[in-house]
């Protein structure tokens, strides 16, 4: 059987010729563009509040805690046995952190500034502006504070005094919040 074209049909079944215009029907590609654009800005808010907060460094066994809390993206402090770093950049050695007897870690305490002075300019740039224009609604992850949030990821088997420098030395860098990276331990 063969497919014809749809319309009205004589008794022969052949096509009636209209004297009126043929409808012509044009794809608006302006609706699918929208629609596109939004299902594009909820998967990039989706996978932004679902995507992985730290990485963990392999050679840094972290401690095991029964109590934990979710951590949120911040700047990320690595103690190992051979250096500190931050953000992947190694800072000082372990070995001057552990000898030195003064409290303050002059290299890292500058670094730490300059990571700050970086995300602070970042926020009042345009891509700041672009998301708070997205985002007005003043929710916590537009808090300036959020800039200053380090997380130390330190070696379990580092001594606490070594840790309790870089803590001082963080706090005396503007750090708002410090946060600990741990194993969560199953019961």
């Amino acid at each position: 059987m063969a497919i014809y074209a749809p319309g009205r049909r004589d008794r022969h079944n052949r096509p009636l010729r209209s004297r009126g215009r043929a409808v012509v029907a044009m794809l608006s590609l302006t609706a699918m563009v929208d629609m596109f654009t939004v299902v594009a800005v909820f998967l990039l808010q989706n996978y932004k509040t679902t995507g992985e907060t730290i990485q963990l460094d392999e050679a840094v066994p972290l401690p095991k805690a029964h109590a934990v809390k979710e951590l949120r993206p911040a700047t990320v402090v690595i103690i190992s046995k051979e250096k500190v770093m931050l953000d992947k950049a190694v800072v000082t050695s372990f070995d001057q952190v552990k000898e030195q007897a003064d409290w303050h870690i002059s290299a890292l305490e500058s670094a730490l500034q300059a990571k700050f002075k970086e995300l602070a300019d970042k926020r009042s740039g345009l891509a700041g502006q672009i998301k708070n224009a997205v985002d007005p609604s003043g929710s916590p992850t537009n808090d300036p504070a959020d800039d200053h949030r380090v997380t130390v990821q330190a070696d379990k088997t580092i001594d606490f005094l070594s840790v309790k420098k870089v803590m001082m030395t963080l706090t005396e860098a503007g750090a708002s919040e410090i946060n600990f990276a741990v194993i969560k331990e199953e019961e």
